[in-house]
């Protein structure tokens, strides 16, 4: 009986012993295994039902004031007293024309008109003298017709040189070009012994002390700003103050955006032909999620995709592929929507080592944080 005992107690033993080692064994396998799932860093999704983005437009400075100044008459440059780059006073002489032929042509109108003036104060008594006949009846009314006549044409022609005087005398001035205002000569189209034709540009002037950005912005965005209203540009890096003279009310055919004038207060650091930044807030209801933009993959149709972590048992996950459309970005952030739900756990790096369908666990760090 002893002996059947012992038998029986060693046989049960070795059977424990057997069972044991055979369990170990499977946790062991089933601990490899799970120690050979790849593990990824995710991060919850939460919903935002508000899209707040800095939005920067970019605009030109452009002078309050430019003109090409011309001279009115035709003639030969016989002094040029500015040059390209030089600052001019209003009332500055810039450059005149020889005005030789000009004074002579006014030399010979007014001989002609004390001519003409002679010849209407002999008129005017022949007039008076057949008007006493014609009262007498020792002259004909015709005679004294005529005589009226010779007047009238004298009178005529006097007018007709006093207006020829008058637009050689505005030639004669305007053969000495001036600056209009203050400001700068940016190019000179003329040279001492430059023949000219009427209207030919000789100088393009800016005022460089009154300058102006033109802004192009969306006209929604447009009508937000208030004439009046101060803002702050960026030109050349730097801040520079304004106020919004005006909203131009007509829409560019080919940017369809509208142009915001702002006169700018302190243009020290500006010139015409800088580029002028505007950095403005815009607040837009949207729903949608932020995520990394490294999360993104490339999709047909303009879409991109993402790879989420789908919980299963025993603490691991599948990789699911979920598509969206991309609404903003941000520095390394992009805000998108799409086939996503809040509590999501969206894989944030190491997307090109998963594929959908495989199965995953979380890092340490967000482990403990998954539901």
């Amino acid at each position: 009986m002893l002996a059947a005992l012992l038998m029986v107690g060693a046989t049960l033993a070795t059977v424990f012993f057997l069972s044991s080692q055979h369990s170990s064994a499977q946790q062991a396998r089933q601990q490899g295994a799970d120690n050979a799932l790849l593990q990824v860093a995710t991060e919850a999704l939460e919903q935002a039902e508000q899209l707040q983005r800095d939005v920067r437009l970019t605009g030109r400075v452009v002078a309050s004031q430019s003109v090409s100044l011309a001279f009115e008459p035709a003639g030969r440059v016989s002094a040029v007293s500015a040059d390209r780059g030089d600052a001019v006073e209003q009332g500055d002489v810039l450059a005149t024309l020889d005005t030789r032929r000009l004074e002579s042509r006014l030399a010979e109108v007014a001989a002609r008109s004390e001519e003409a003036r002679a010849s209407l104060a002999l008129a005017q008594r022949q007039e008076e003298r057949e008007a006493q006949l014609n009262q007498n009846n020792f002259a004909s009314r015709t005679a004294l017709d005529q005589a009226r006549t010779d007047r009238l044409t004298l009178q005529a022609r006097l007018a007709a040189l006093a207006a020829e005087r008058d637009s050689l005398t505005a030639d004669l001035d305007d053969s000495t070009l001036k600056a209009p205002f203050a400001g700068r000569v940016i190019e000179r189209h003329v040279s001492v012994g430059s023949l000219v034709s009427s209207g030919t540009t000789a100088f393009d002037l800016i005022d460089v002390e009154q300058l102006e950005a033109h802004l192009g912005l969306p006209a929604a965005l447009v009508a937000t700003f208030t004439p009046g209203e101060a803002i702050e540009l960026m030109v050349n890096g730097e801040e520079v103050s304004g106020k919004v003279r005006a909203r131009l009310p007509q829409v560019d055919s080919d940017s369809r955006t509208q142009t915001l004038v702002v006169s700018l207060e302190t243009p020290d650091h500006a010139v015409p032909g800088d580029l002028a930044e505007l950095r403005y807030k815009i607040t837009e209801s949207a729903s949608g999620y932020w995520v990394p933009l490294d999360a993104l993959q490339a999709a047909d149709r303009g879409l991109w995709n993402v790879l989420v972590a789908e919980p299963l048992a025993n603490d691991h996950y599948r990789v699911a592929l979920a598509s969206v459309e991309l609404l903003h970005s941000e520095g390394d952030q992009a805000f998108v929507r799409g086939t996503l739900a809040p509590g999501m756990r969206l894989i944030t790096s190491g997307t090109h080592r998963v594929t959908p369908g495989q199965q995953v666990t979380l890092s340490e760090g967000v482990a403990d944080e998954a539901p």
